[in-house]
């Protein structure tokens, strides 16, 4: 079952109703009606993989009583007390959780590629569980923030398999934390119309950012980097401009979905995307894309190695590191290593020279409202080139088609070639291109929208009844009209 499919379209509102049926101030009943559907969706992934689920859930609860002993603690003299009588104990306990979390992680999704890369035969079929990088990321953000007295341990065994599986975000995010998400579970949720209404939207906003624009986008880019060594210059460029907008669109539209669902059932998931590619330099697209992965390493990797406590130069590698650990976290393969890499040595030279690039652009000789418009214009887009660049690694099936690709863009584009070019070859037809630029413009539009309203589904909410009606009539007509083109599992899926 996945969010694009009949029998989602089935199970949500069916386990909609439910939840809403049983009384609010039932909240136990409410939480295991939420714990029972969140098995359900996910054993449909897979039953066996259930169980990989059940037993970290299980290893981390238990780490995190035993930490608090017994978890009877409130939480700010838990904090005292594990810091004063038993951290070193606590320590240890902290380890052989994430070790046992980590370790099924390696197993299932790196131990094939270690294999591989040193030539071991081992004749192991290993599955990838779903959604396992993303509750194995929650669990261990849980033991640490109990470790580090964030939060105090949670008794109640429903409320945190339920905050470890629930199901809107259990397959590709967002990576919620504990303190956030948790306490959510306990309070009354009643019926409100105004907020299913704005769930409901953005859910619809979702599957129009999938369904629409990234499985349009999809069919050029897979057609191309599918047979890079037969692809035209031309061709390779244009597809390695629209995947960004594919991959963008393709993951939003997960989280946008995720965090719809939750609001239906008043539960408030982490925003995962904040209008990245209207970002003026990589630092800053960086904050704003899958912002919960990035605020996960930052807190439990980047922090802990020194940060920026320790020096220019130290700063610089734990970038580094950080991004080529990031890289590692979304692929066993060493396409996502290189471009994890190249994004924090990305990151580190947009660091260092964001002073002069400020000065640079306040030495124009002349200072109106235009020419600071087509300078943070320039910069968007000179961000949104490098950001593609990357993209070729991630997108690439190896690093050597990364570098045939990025040597044919280099060499092979000449005003020839130009001439050559046909629109029609890129595997979409001349209608669908030309929507395909009129999609790309109205998410452009929709992302300053969004820049300068912040809420917009409450926004369009509270606007007259024809227009709210409008939007709802184009979306909905929108991914009606793009059925016949199909739409493949999400992307984040496979991470």
């Amino acid at each position: 079952m996945v969010f694009n499919s009949i029998s989602f379209a089935i199970f949500f509102p069916f386990a909609v109703l439910i939840y809403f049926m049983i009384p609010a101030d039932k909240g136990v009943f409410r939480k295991i009606w939420l714990l029972i559907c969140s098995y359900y969706f996910y054993i449909c992934q897979g039953a066996v993989y259930a169980l990989l689920l059940l037993a970290v859930t299980l290893v981390t609860y238990g780490a995190a009583l035993l930490m608090g002993k017994g978890g009877s603690l409130p939480e700010s003299k838990f904090a005292q007390s594990s810091g004063e009588e038993n951290r070193f104990r606590n320590k240890w306990i902290m380890a052989v959780a994430l070790i046992f979390c980590f370790a099924f992680l390696f197993y299932y999704k790196y131990f094939d590629f270690f294999c591989r890369t040193f030539n071991i035969s081992t004749g192991l079929n290993i599955i990838l569980p779903v959604g396992i990088s993303y509750y194995i990321f929650k669990s261990a953000s849980y033991i640490i923030d109990v470790y580090r007295g964030v939060c105090a341990p949670e008794r109640d065994f429903v409320k945190y398999a339920l905050y470890v599986s629930f199901f809107p975000e259990i397959l590709a995010g967002p990576i919620s934390r504990a303190p956030e998400v948790m306490p959510q579970f306990d309070e009354i949720h009643e019926f409100d119309y105004d907020r299913i209404r704005k769930g409901l939207l953005r859910m619809l906003y979702g599957y129009f950012l999938k369904l629409v624009i990234a499985s349009r986008l999809a069919i050029p880019v897979d057609l191309f980097y599918n047979s890079v060594r037969e692809s035209g210059a031309i061709e390779l460029l244009i597809v390695s401009f629209l995947f960004p907008v594919q991959i963008y669109c393709d993951f939003m539209s997960y989280s946008e979905i995720a965090i719809g669902a939750g609001e239906v059932m008043g539960i408030t998931l982490s925003e995962n995307f904040r209008q990245p590619f209207l970002a003026k330099d990589l630092s800053e697209l960086w904050r704003r894309w899958h912002m919960s992965l990035t605020n996960w390493f930052r807190d439990y990797l980047y922090i802990p190695l020194g940060g920026s406590r320790k020096g220019i130069i130290r700063k610089y590698i734990n970038i580094i590191i950080v991004f080529t650990m990031s890289g590692l976290w979304h692929g066993a393969a060493f396409t996502y290593i290189f471009w994890g890499f190249l994004t924090g040595l990305f990151q580190c030279i947009s660091s260092i020279t964001k002073e002069a690039r400020i000065r640079a652009g306040a030495s124009f000789p002349v200072q109106n409202t235009f020419t600071r418009l087509l300078h943070g214009v320039y910069m968007r887009v000179m961000t949104y080139i490098l950001f593609s660049f990357t993209a070729i690694f991630f997108r690439a099936a190896t690093l050597d088609e990364a570098f045939t690709v990025i040597k044919k863009i280099f060499t092979g584009i000449n005003p020839d070639t130009i001439m050559a070019f046909d629109p029609r070859t890129m595997g979409l037809g001349t209608l669908n291109l030309l929507i395909s630029v009129m999609l790309i413009i109205i998410l452009l539009i929709a992302d300053i929208m969004r820049e300068k309203k912040g809420d917009v589904f409450a926004w369009i909410c509270s606007e007259k009844w024809y227009l709210r009606w409008g939007v709802y009539y184009f979306l909905t007509l929108a991914i009606i009209l793009s059925s016949n083109i199909g739409a493949a599992k999400f992307i984040y899926y496979a991470f």
